[in-house]
């Protein structure tokens, strides 16, 4: 059994097309660019996937994003770093111990604070909530099989 990891990108006109993940790694690590995503924030379905290669394959973490890129075409590192600040604030409530008896430790409404104004931010600068179609068209692409082992969405209807 083998673990890999695909990446698709949305282009101007809205499709996902594939974008191997040894460019990214190298745009990533700086050893290469990516001219055409140079300045540009790019949404991004980053998926790990487990099984064999040729088939019985299947999409075991699915994530939305948004990726910045600097003026040359690598990922914008300060952009990363601060997406990674933001993450381990998000986290920053969790260290508190549970109330008791309605008492909040001190302190710890300070990190519940900061903790929520984190993950707002988070949300805003690098969340990407694909729409349903949008959705769709990476399983289609990454998992084929799990799309049609889905069940349908609820027909809306009118009362």
């Amino acid at each position: 059994m083998s673990v890999w990891r695909r990446y698709l990108v949305k282009d101007v006109t809205g499709r996902l097309v594939d974008l191997p993940s040894r460019l990214l790694d190298r745009a990533d690590d700086g050893t290469a660019p990516l001219p055409h995503f140079a300045g540009r924030c790019v949404e991004v379905v980053a998926a790990v996937i487990v099984g064999d290669r040729k088939a019985h394959a299947r999409v075991t973490e699915l994530a939305f994003t948004k990726l910045y890129f600097d003026q040359m075409g690598y990922v914008d590192a300060a952009k990363r770093e601060r997406m990674i600040r933001l993450m381990l604030e998000s986290c920053a409530d969790r260290r508190c111990p549970p109330p008791s008896r309605g008492k909040t430790p001190e302190g710890c409404a300070h990190l519940s604070r900061r903790a929520v104004a984190a993950r707002d931010q988070l949300i805003r600068e690098f969340g990407w909530e694909p729409k349903p179609a949008e959705r769709d068209a990476a399983l289609s692409r990454l998992d084929p099989a799990r799309l049609r082992a889905a069940p349908p969405e609820p027909v809306r209807t009118l009362h």
